[in-house]
């Protein structure tokens, strides 16, 4: 309880994670397992010996930025921890996105023999550092497993259209058995592995905290036990390499952090969006591609990758105008969202003559 509560009053935003990183390392060292740091930040911990192993891994950063250094984590009636700014006199984020990953990884690493650890540096901001990982040091592992997901009984087993797992993996572990069961979910560190090549079953599990994002953040301690049960079940259950070659990307479409910011949190929306995005691009990618020609004697026909993310704006901006403000960071580099709820700029679509015919960038 102690670990966590300290995991919990780090201050770690992305881009940031040093003091994070500095705490992983010490009780590596602690422990006397042997590590490395790449150049990205990202953090490689391998224990014991072994043909294959199991590997666990998490992110280090977090969406929270505390400026008044007054907020400590606190134990409510020994069931839950929240935040709280004694400064603001309010509720206050504790980052359990996904610190309580990095509780579970550190005490895999404290109870089994073998066992492979990855720390991974910000993936709130598009999953920068599994997306430059070290794919080597996952070729000799049975398995991966991610433990960052809100609630207590998903486990993620597609995300974004992309199967991250075999059949074959899911019965081994019995989800069911500890109260989890297959589920779509949002873009995190092992969809980016999975997109970088990566050839065994992946998941995502819920990991007992809620509210993520929002001041409001908790964690109940029950459920955060329950997700390390199952991974304890899963490393000891499953002694096989699970192969699963990864699907190749047919219709790219953004994070769910490109779409929203950090300040949303609407997995719902991402993934019907995702669903009718996908259902227009098929639709039209079915028409004629006959040359389009306007006045100036100039093809006004666009590349397939802006058409796609044109079609992906309309989608967003008519369906869902308030959340589109994310697009806008997602394609220009300039964020203009707003974080812990407050809001942020709407963008709309620049008209394709301003592009010269390539409406792929949008502006506030």
């Amino acid at each position: 309880m102690e670990k966590l509560m300290a995991l919990y009053n780090i201050s770690s935003p992305s881009g940031k994670e040093g003091k994070m990183a500095g705490f992983i390392i010490g009780e590596l060292r602690r422990m006397g397992i042997p590590f490395r740091q790449d150049r990205h930040g990202n953090i490689y911990a391998v224990k014991g010996n072994r043909k294959s192993y199991p590997c666990v891994v998490a992110h280090m950063d977090e969406v929270h930025r505390r400026k008044t250094g007054t907020y400590a984590a606190h134990l409510v009636a020994d069931s839950m921890i929240v935040g709280y700014d004694r400064k603001r006199k309010r509720m206050a984020g504790i980052g359990a996105d996904d610190k309580n990953g990095i509780w579970i990884c550190l005490k895999c690493l404290e109870d089994f023999k073998a066992v492979k650890c990855a720390f991974f540096v910000q993936e709130e901001i598009g999953c920068i550092g599994s997306g430059h990982a070290d794919m080597s040091f996952f070729s000799d592992c049975r398995f991966v497993i991610q433990c960052d997901r809100k609630g207590n009984g998903d486990m993620v087993t597609q995300i974004n259209g992309m199967r991250l797992c075999s059949n074959e993996f899911i019965s081994a572990v019995d989800p069911r058995r500890y109260g989890y069961k297959p589920a779509q979910g949002l873009a995190t560190d092992v969809a980016a592995l999975k997109r970088n090549g990566l050839e065994v079953s992946c998941v995502n599990l819920s990991c007992g905290y809620y509210e993520p994002h929002t001041d409001n953040e908790y964690t109940i301690l029950a459920d955060l036990c329950k997700c390390y049960r199952f991974v304890r079940h899963i490393i000891c259950c499953h002694k096989e390499t699970s192969t699963h070659i990864p699907e190749t990307e047919r219709k790219p479409f953004p994070g769910y952090y490109e779409l929203f910011g950090t300040a949303g949190y609407s997995e719902k929306d991402y993934i019907r969006l995702s669903e009718e995005y996908r259902s227009e691009f098929t639709k039209t990618s079915r028409t004629s591609h006959k040359p389009d020609f306007g006045e100036d004697g100039h093809s006004r026909q666009i590349p397939a990758r802006a058409f796609r993310r044109r079609c992906l704006a309309e989608t967003v901006v008519r369906h869902h105008p308030e959340r589109a403000f994310g697009m806008d960071r997602a394609y220009t580099g300039t964020d203009t969202g707003g974080r812990n709820g407050s809001p942020g700029r709407i963008v709309g679509l620049l008209p394709s003559a301003e592009l010269g015919g390539y409406p792929d960038r949008f502006h506030p």
